[in-house]
């Protein structure tokens, strides 16, 4: 569980600090997930890069790992704090939320926003 933990801290880290390139090296070279932002489904490195891009340009999205927990399944459950900012930078909404990650060769291959927690 540790790596997957060290792993996913370093993914929202640079999230956080909207660095690209950091973000990119936590990804499996074959990640896939869905594209919550247009609709559709991003797949491989690329399109992944260009997704985040979009993401860090539109909105100011503060995310927090709070808790990592494996499942039977083998996908890694993350609780996490999620802060959305107004361009001025103040705090529109805030709240808590479980994103599933799956990882192989230590590398974060698949992504999947839970509507429930309960789910998957």
């Amino acid at each position: 569980m540790a790596k997957a933990e060290v792993l996913l801290t370093r993914h929202f880290d640079a999230t956080r600090r909207r660095d690209i390139e950091a973000v990119v090296a936590q990804l499996h070279p074959d990640i896939a997930f869905a594209n919550v932002l247009e609709g559709g489904e991003v797949v491989g490195l690329e399109a992944a890069r260009g997704y985040f891009e979009r993401q860090f340009a539109m909105a100011g999205v503060d995310i927090s790992l709070m808790r990592v927990r494996r499942q039977a399944d083998g996908w890694v459950h993350a609780d996490v704090e999620i802060a959305l900012r107004r361009p001025d930078g103040r705090l529109w909404s805030q709240n808590t939320a479980v994103i599933a990650y799956l990882i192989r060769d230590d590398l974060i291959v698949g992504i999947d926003p839970l509507p429930d927690p309960g789910s998957r």
